[in-house]
């Protein structure tokens, strides 16, 4: 045999090995599922035979190995009738003990634990038609593409259901300064019930996590959206994860989150190269829950100190509830600049609200001082916001129309005593639409329009009332509010970091 041959034989047992343990890996996990279930009540009964479903599990791990494993070299060392024999046989046995933990957990109304059951059936009868199509030697005479395990139907109606969670909300991972405690982390995988296993798991573990199934998605969510940590499969149809890595690797706001490889294939070529490109680890599928823990952990600890060596610049955030659009696209800009910037500035944002709130006493004395930060950006269109209680008053006794004006004045102080924050304001131009049919609707946005037009005439109009002064900014359009900020904001904190830098050098 050739060296081409030889690789040629490698490439095609590697691929077969991938698309066994594919769902093995689904066996194991959703047993694993079930066993946790039962961890603060116990069930002597089904636990033995669960047992038994996760030792077949792990043993058809070794079977694959043993038989199909590297140290192969030729069509001729593989046995291919010994190979399904063994192979079906331990199918057998989970398949066996699934239906009968099927049934008592009908008769005993546990029915909590039937859809993993299920899933264990299904991802069993899947193995059973990838070993029927593949282990056979015609399998080596021109195998030119992988196998898509989703696309071999085990011979079942039973579906899986759609278990994806909407989590597309700008509200639905947990903060970068929250690394110890979780993390937001991104899923690669175009098996969706691989997915579906490491979202769960990602789930107990303390983690939130966003799935897609393919990398042409993931590149796409990676533009809006911000990740600490990426879980990335391999072998996917139209963009694989090479190629996935190398994009990654390649924008400057995306190289420096850490990617750990997730795979069935153990051949030490691509291991190399993955590394290589830029990922932060390899773990083999079926993975050790245990050990996918502490690995995704100690990257995210990495990605935490690295970031604690860079500049951190404290971004405030005030704006009414009108203008959630607006204050949607400020975050995804500012998770840009922490991407592209990573080596030199981490960007805090601090917002006083996801959604709209009312002001109070307690609740604005929550908030961060807007002085302490180290830009302050505010956002108008047709009102300040919300009232505040009467007890809050300016040093004059006079009130503050508003959590908006309370925040404003708190920078404006800041910047008159200590230089910063650098203040940016911006209103949306459009008029505010009112509908006719209630009166004090109208009569209430009346009185917000006119109290904003006395703020605005107050700080930013000139004496003949003709044109704005200082950092006010009104914008016409979505495109061109985004085009204002990401200009004046880049050009802040690249000043902030020359003062930063001139700061450093005096101790050099």
């Amino acid at each position: 045999m050739s060296e081409t041959e030889a690789k040629t034989f490698r490439d095609k047992l590697a691929q077969i090995r991938h698309d066994l343990k594919s769902p093995v890996g689904h066996i194991l996990g959703y047993s694993e599922m079930i066993e946790e279930e039962f961890e603060d009540d116990p069930w002597p009964e089904f636990q033995d035979d669960l047992n038994n479903i996760n030792n077949s599990g792990h043993a058809l791990v070794e079977l694959i190995e043993d038989l199909l494993g590297p140290s192969k070299r030729s069509v001729e060392e593989i046995d291919f009738v010994t190979t399904q024999y063994q192979l079906r046989q331990q199918l057998n046995h989970i398949t066996g003990y699934c239906e009968m933990l099927h049934e008592l957990a009908e008769d005993e109304d546990r029915t909590e634990i039937l859809p993993d059951l299920d899933r264990i059936i299904e991802a069993s009868r899947s193995f059973t038609n990838i070993v029927d199509q593949k282990i056979r030697p015609v399998t080596f005479e021109g195998l030119d593409q992988q196998v898509n395990t989703d696309d071999i139907k085990p011979k079942s109606d039973a579906s899986l259901p759609n278990r994806s969670d909407d989590t597309d909300s700008e509200d639905s991972h947990l903060p970068i300064n929250y690394l110890g405690e979780g993390g937001n982390l991104l899923v690669v995988d175009d098996n969706p019930t691989n997915c579906d296993l490491l979202e769960r798991r990602l789930s107990r573990q303390g983690y939130k996590s966003t799935s897609v199934t393919s990398g042409k998605k993931a590149l796409e969510l990676l533009d809006n959206d911000q990740f600490d940590l990426i879980l990335l499969d391999l072998l996917m149809p139209e963009m694989d994860g090479i190629e996935v890595l190398q994009r990654l690797k390649a924008n400057s706001r995306w190289r420096n989150i850490p990617v750990i490889i997730l795979s069935a294939l153990d051949d030490m070529e691509m291991i190399v190269k993955c590394v290589l490109l830029g990922a932060e680890d390899y773990i083999f599928k079926p993975f050790n829950p245990v050990l996918l823990k502490a690995r995704i952990a100690a990257n995210l600890e990495k990605f935490r100190l690295r970031r604690q060596q860079v500049p951190k610049l404290k971004i405030f955030i005030s704006s009414p509830g009108d203008v959630i659009p607006e204050r949607k696209i400020i975050r995804r800009l500012i998770n840009e600049l922490n991407e592209e910037l990573a080596d030199r500035v981490f960007l805090t944002p601090i917002f006083w609200e996801d959604e709209p709130l009312l002001a109070s006493d307690t609740f604005q004395a929550q908030i961060y001082p807007a002085r302490e930060s180290d830009i302050y950006i505010g956002i108008f269109w047709s009102r300040l916001g919300s009232p505040l209680p009467e007890n809050i008053k300016r040093e004059d006794g006079s009130r503050y129309l508003s959590g908006s004006e309370y925040e404003f004045e708190d920078a404006m102080v800041g910047f008159q005593e200590n230089g910063k924050p650098d203040i940016l304001v911006y209103k949306k131009m459009a008029e505010p639409m009112v509908g006719l049919n209630d009166k004090d609707v109208i009569m209430s946005r009346l009185e917000q329009n006119e109290r904003l037009a006395v703020f605005v005439k107050h700080w930013f109009m000139t004496e003949d009332g003709e044109s704005y002064i200082g950092a006010f900014h009104g914008c016409q359009s979505e495109e061109q509010f985004v085009d204002m900020v990401s200009t004046h904001l880049r050009k802040l904190v690249l000043k902030q970091l020359d003062v930063v830098s001139v700061w450093f050098a005096r101790f050099l």
